[in-house]
Order: C-alpha cells, then structure tokens, then sequence
C-alpha cells in the first residue's frame, strides 16, 4: 500500500488549469500552474516546442519550423535544459490576461518548456520564476513583481537577476493584494471558478 501511495505521489503537483483566450481566434491557449497566485506577474505565455499549436503555427512560419527542428536536437532532460541558454521565438499570436481587462500576452515558442509537464504551455512570470526571468530579460518582457518580502516595501520592492522565490506578500495584484501565498492561491482559484 505504501508503495501504490509513493507512485500516485511522486512528480505530483498541486495545481489549476488557466485558460487563455487566444485574439482573433475562436481558441483558448490551457496552461497548468501550481502558482496561480502570480497570475498578475505574467508577462508572456510560452509553448513546448512540440506543442501541438506550435506544430500548427509552424506550417505557415519557415523561422518557427527552424527553431521547433533546432529544439527537437536538444537534449531534454530536466538538468540539461536547466543549464541551457534560455530560447524563444515569438509566434506573434497574443493572449488576452484572465484578469486584467485589454491586456494582452505575447505567445513564444520556448526551449525550456517541456509538452509532458502539464498541458506544455505556462504562463511566465518572470519575477518569481528564474527560468522566466532569464527569457524576459533575454527578450526584454516585463518583471512586475507579485510577491514580496513580508518586511519589504511593496511601492519599491523591485527584483533584479535573480527570481524572488520565498513566501511573502502579494502585491501589485488587484483583489490578491495584501494576502499570502497560500491564501492567494485559493482566491485566484476561485476567481477562475466564476
């Protein structure tokens, strides 16, 4: 019995489907995030190079073609891709934000996001993700941090290279503002659920 409990736990993540909805398109982009609470921190949505939109787009986009067989190339274990240069390449399709009325998402292929975790599709959030934070930096997307220190000031809490990645304070996120994480996680999910 023990051993069933350890296979139905391990690799397992508490988390909630978001759904995108994609402009000029009768579609939703799914992404999965154990971290709905950083939903006001997202700066673009990312696609696994062999995501099944990324296949599509590729059909009419030669450059998109290119860097999808480039990433097929690559090694694809966690370690590996951890340590590799952070790659994308925007497929100019954008997302409308979930929350945030008339703001938009770009959508990128990206080599760090991988199709068996999840839907293959996130949303990042480049503040609190280190991942996140070396793509937007490499491509000059927002940070907006969404959690800071308990301690901190939130008017001038800022992040610089690295990801802010410990519990604190939700800030700069309309009704998540003031809470903690956890307690953030739970509003956000309920949100979605209306």
């Amino acid at each position: 019995r023990v051993r069933l409990m350890q296979e139905k736990w391990i690799g397992r993540s508490e988390g909630v489907f978001m759904f995108f909805d994609i402009e000029d398109k009768d579609q939703t982009l799914e992404v999965y995030t154990t971290r709905p609470d950083t939903i006001f921190g997202a700066s673009f949505c990312a696609l696994a190079a062999n995501h099944p939109f990324s296949i599509e787009l590729a059909e009419k986009d030669p450059a998109l073609q290119a860097f999808i067989a480039e990433c097929g190339r690559a090694p694809t274990s966690e370690a590996a891709m951890e340590k590799a240069e952070k790659s994308g390449i925007d497929t100019g399709v954008r997302v409308r934000h979930p929350f945030v009325e008339g703001k938009t998402l770009p959508v990128f292929v990206a080599n760090f996001v991988l199709m068996d975790y999840g839907t293959g599709a996130i949303f990042g959030c480049p503040a609190h993700d280190q991942r996140d934070l070396d793509f937007a930096r490499k491509y000059e997307l927002d940070v907006i941090p969404v959690v800071a220190p308990k301690d901190a000031d939130a008017d001038t809490f800022v992040v610089g290279n690295e990801a802010f990645i410990d519990d604190g304070i939700i800030i700069n996120s309309d009704f998540l503002n003031g809470l903690g994480v956890e307690d953030a996680k739970k509003t956000a999910i309920e949100q979605l659920r209306l």
